[in-house]
């Protein structure tokens, strides 16, 4: 479900590009899914990674730091939305919430 997006962003590459189409992706599961909140998170956070990106230089290692959390992030929903624990799909949300606050205190 949630690795759809990865292999969006796959397909454009990881650059910029990339995480916009990702969050477009996202934004657009978003608006008609019934796990709307985690496609929205998912969606922010490559948003936000785009607006840090376009910013200022970004190096390799942030990169692909990036693309292991958002990867992890959406395999962790998966997981969690297959299992239908909602308690978990909490947990992960509220991961994500919390990388991108870190993010934006960063930037």
């Amino acid at each position: 479900m949630f690795a759809a997006l990865i292999k969006t962003l796959n397909d454009h590459g990881r650059g910029t590009h990339g995480y916009s189409a990702l969050a477009e992706a996202g934004y657009e599961k978003a608006r008609s899914g019934p796990e709307a909140a985690a496609y929205y998170m998912l969606a922010k956070q490559a948003d936000d990674f785009v607006e840090f990106a376009e910013r200022m230089p970004v190096p390799a290692r942030e990169i692909d730091g990036m693309f292991d959390r958002i990867s992890a992030n959406a395999a962790a929903l998966d997981a969690a939305v297959a299992g239908g624990d909602r308690a978990a799909i909490l947990d992960v949300l509220n991961t994500i919430a919390q990388e991108a606050v870190a993010m934006r205190n960063t930037g």
